[in-house]
């Protein structure tokens, strides 16, 4: 019976294991790349942020009650994030405003169980979408300049500060570009296109990424 028991505890201990790695790897489907150094561009992958996709009609009681719920307040106008802190110290989320009645909710890990009551009462839809797509982050003084040869969207400061948020193609890819902090960006894309745009910024960075590598000593 004891040999039984603990070659079940094994069997269920290496299933855990491999569907958590099962996890991790759908979640990344760039395997968490990283490159450069925010001295000049870094880019780099934030897999398996969760984001959930809430539909609601803006200014009505089930929006009302959808932010009483969460405790965030949602932002009015298209294009627009806000930024919030995750109850019990779990580090901030963002809230990307993509349409008048369509948000987007990264890092905030319990939306849906928050909202799970409530949607037989009032109309509104909140899906968890992060496996949908993955996240590209650019840091560092020429991130504008990497995003700006593959973006026709115009990325001055003055039509697209800091909280700002958009949609459109970038090397062909459906995308959501967000610009989070001074000098950072973050680049939503689906995790089908999400090698193609990879490789695609990293040749736009090529020339911050090749001089970092000469300045270190090391021509490749």
């Amino acid at each position: 019976m004891l040999l039984y028991a603990t070659a079940y505890l094994l069997t269920r201990k290496i299933s855990e294991e491999i569907n958590q790695a099962h996890m991790i790897a759908k979640q990344s489907p760039l395997e968490g790349k990283h490159t450069g150094t925010a001295a000049t561009v870094a880019i780099r992958e934030l897999p398996g942020l969760h984001t959930i996709d809430l539909r609601v009609a803006p200014g009505s009681v089930a929006q009302l009650v959808v932010t009483g719920a969460l405790g965030i307040e949602l932002p009015a106008k298209t294009g627009q994030i806000q930024t919030t802190s995750v109850p019990g110290g779990g580090g901030e989320a963002h809230v990307l405003c993509l349409a008048p009645d369509w948000w987007l909710m990264v890092g905030l890990e319990e939306a849906e169980q928050q909202l799970a009551l409530l949607k037989n009462q009032y109309h509104f839809s909140a899906v968890d979408v992060s496996g949908q797509r993955t996240t590209i982050e650019l840091e560092g003084t020429h991130a504008r300049e990497v995003l700006a040869h593959l973006w026709e969207q115009d990325l001055r400061e003055k039509s697209f500060p800091v909280a700002s948020v958009s949609q459109g193609l970038m090397a062909k890819a459906p995308v959501v570009v967000c610009h989070i902090a001074p000098f950072c960006y973050r680049v939503m894309v689906r995790s089908s296109f999400a090698l193609h745009l990879w490789k695609a910024l990293a040749d736009a960075a090529e020339e911050w990424l090749i001089a970092r590598k000469i300045n270190a000593g090391s021509p490749f």
